[in-house]
């Protein structure tokens, strides 16, 4: 699986109170979205402006989406959290993000904003989702602080979509890109999606049906889908969406009786082809660093590492 990377923290605690009269977490405004989003990228390097700005402009994925912000009593925002539920997330998760600018780390903003967000949980939610980069030790330290537990370790990683092979299928192999995901065999597709789903994160409950890799997409992406069929029968997907140049692949899955054939190297290469179409100029992935299989096709396809997450978890009491 490749999951769309919507969850994440990062922040700063201090055991010290907040001084009320400095740090006040109020809504955060539209007019002040841009400044969250240039606040996040600052702060998290490995960040791009879609990633850090999707839930602004996709708020038609998630139920019960809030934004907050910190500030201090000239109105300087000193960080800013978000918590929503996303439709294609199993039911009960909700994600939680926190993100500190570096400059006003240590003055207990990031507890502030955790609490803010907390009393504005979506209905419903009984875990949250979150994520730190590999690279921020510390960031993991504070969120094993608050409750989180490491679910998977996902290595990030991308592909220049500027000199792109054409994927040439086997006899009997044949590829199509139905960027709306509606199939004339929707039933069949979508057995054979389930069956595909062995990877790690399936375990965790994050399963996908068509509905729900539909559900991915907002109206200012561009989805792309490509399906390999054999002898007519659907057997490999890939799918992912087009931001701001980048085509985010969501999952690649081969039917388990159609593996070992090169199915998942020419789905995706055809949705590399089929993204840079629609603007795209790079691609990003993502994958448990066990997952070995998936890993070693990404890299015979060109993708080089870039980052590393550890996509964390929190079940909350009563």
């Amino acid at each position: 699986m490749e999951p769309v990377d919507v969850v994440g923290f990062e922040g700063r605690w201090s055991p010290a109170t907040p001084d009320p009269d400095e740090v006040r977490v109020v809504p955060l405004p539209q007019s002040r979205q841009q400044e969250a989003v240039d606040l996040v990228c600052a702060r998290l390097p490995h960040t791009t402006r879609g990633e850090a700005g999707w839930h602004f402009d996709a708020p038609e994925v998630f139920d019960g989406l809030a934004s907050v912000e910190a500030v201090d009593r000239h109105g300087v925002m000193l960080g800013v959290g978000f918590t929503g539920h996303p439709h294609f997330a199993p039911e009960g998760r909700s994600f939680q993000r926190v993100v500190v600018a570096g400059e006003h780390e240590g003055r207990g903003v990031g507890r502030a904003i955790r609490q803010a967000l907390l009393e504005r949980l979506p209905a419903g939610t009984t875990d949250l989702v979150t994520g730190t980069f590999d690279d921020e030790p510390r960031s993991l330290e504070i969120a094993g602080h608050w409750g989180f537990v490491v679910e998977e370790h996902a290595i990030e990683s991308e592909l220049d979509l500027s000199d792109l092979p054409t994927p040439v299928p086997p006899p009997g192999v044949t590829l199509h890109v139905v960027p709306d995901l509606v199939f004339h065999d929707a039933e069949d597709v979508e057995r054979m999606l389930l069956a595909s789903q062995t990877n790690p994160e399936a375990a965790q409950g994050w399963l996908f049906d068509l509905g729900k890799l539909r559900a991915l997409f907002s109206d200012n992406e561009i989805p792309v889908c490509v399906v390999a069929r054999v002898d007519g029968v659907p057997a490999a997907i890939t799918v992912g969406g087009v931001s701001d140049a980048t085509l985010m692949i969501a999952y690649s899955g081969v039917g388990p009786e159609h593996r070992g054939r090169g199915l998942m190297s020419l789905v995706k290469q055809r949705a590399h082809l089929a993204a840079r179409d629609v603007g795209a100029t790079v691609s990003r992935t993502a994958n448990e660093e066990h997952n070995h299989g998936i890993r070693r096709i990404n890299a015979s396809l060109g993708y080089v590492v870039h980052s590393g997450v550890y996509r964390m978890s929190q079940r909350l009491e009563g």
